[in-house]
């Protein structure tokens, strides 16, 4: 009887303990659970700082591509003809001597763009004698000058004398890209009677000839 008793206690122990361990399992799995939900959220924690990366430099494109045009070189602003008329007009009603104020316009022409720049240059054509071309020459063979003021400058030069035409027509032929190399060709072929073309050998020849002719009086 005592045996039996003895065998029925270790049986109920082992129950108990089988039990225990299912709870004691349960346990940790259902913390283990919980651990493993958490894992996602540190991943849409990483995403979020690169969302909003792209717009910036778009919206500094965007800006860029509409802010003005720059000056042009130099920076001059454009000069209206009414502004230069003025300008011109203190100079012409000064108590300053001619050879003077062909220089102040001479100044001007530099300053002024445009049609003004134009009628500036009229007026220094019209003020400057033989003695002061020099105030005129450099305009004439600048690259980079109005083409409008160089065609001004040119039909002057037609009217001076022959020591100032040949030197400035002789460089305006050999510059094929001077505005007015074409009309200079035109008229040094009328004076000597041929086209030398580019041989310039031929050219300086005759100038030169030309030259002399002016000085003898011939």
């Amino acid at each position: 009887m005592s045996a039996k008793k003895s065998s029925s206690s270790r049986n109920k122990l082992v129950a108990v303990s089988a039990a225990v361990g299912i709870v004691v399992a349960l346990y940790f799995g259902w913390q283990w659970a919980g651990q493993d939900s958490s894992l996602p959220t540190p991943e849409k924690e990483v995403a979020k700082p690169t969302a909003q990366a792209p717009v910036k430099p778009a919206e500094t494109a965007s800006v860029e591509s509409t802010k003005p045009a720059t000056m042009p070189a130099g920076g001059d602003r454009l000069y209206t003809v009414e502004e230069g008329d003025l300008m011109i007009d203190e100079i012409l009603r000064s108590t300053k001597e001619i050879p003077d104020m062909a220089r102040d316009l001479h100044e001007l022409v530099k300053k002024l763009n445009g049609e003004a720049q134009v009628n500036a240059s009229r007026h220094l054509v019209n003020l400057t004698s033989d003695q002061d071309y020099g105030l005129i020459a450099g305009f004439l063979t600048d690259a980079k000058m109005n083409p409008s003021v160089t065609e001004v400058l040119f039909s002057d030069l037609m009217n001076r004398n022959r020591a100032l035409q040949m030197p400035l027509f002789m460089t305006i032929l050999k510059n094929p890209v001077h505005p007015q190399n074409e009309q200079t060709r035109n008229v040094l072929t009328i004076l000597a009677g041929e086209d030398f073309g580019t041989d310039w050998a031929k050219w300086d020849a005759w100038a030169s000839s030309e030259l002399k002719k002016e000085q003898g009086g011939q």
